[in-house]
């Protein structure tokens, strides 16, 4: 991927399958980059926090760990919910695909949950 990726940007990243499965994100899904470390690192990592389009009451029931971006936000095609209960470093080489970003304002319901977590 050519295009320098940041904070609040919207990737198309492939995930491993996951033990036991149907409790984290794996395939290719959208995820949320929420960092990237600074520096001369050992591996090209981001971290990220896997997005999807299942919206359920526990949105509703803790959103500061289950923000609902709406459809059009980064060019998201559907409204979808950023789990950010499942923060993980991936290889810069799984992303495969730009989809846009965040703005500022945007961004600010992510670093209340992401202050919530931490």
């Amino acid at each position: 991927m050519s295009r320098k990726l940041r904070k609040g940007d919207i990737v198309l990243v492939t995930l491993p399958e996951q033990y036991p499965s149907m409790h984290e994100q794996q395939g290719m899904r959208p995820a949320l980059i929420v960092g990237i470390p600074p520096g001369e690192t050992r591996f090209l990592l981001a971290i990220m926090a896997p997005m999807t389009t299942q919206i359920g009451d526990w949105t509703k029931i803790n959103p500061k760990v289950y923000p609902v971006l709406p459809a059009g936000t980064g060019n998201l095609k559907k409204d979808s919910v950023v789990l950010l209960d499942q923060i993980r470093a991936v290889d810069m080489r799984r992303i495969t695909k730009y989809l846009g970003s965040l703005t500022e304002a945007e961004y600010k319901t992510i670093s209340v949950g992401l202050d919530e977590i931490f």
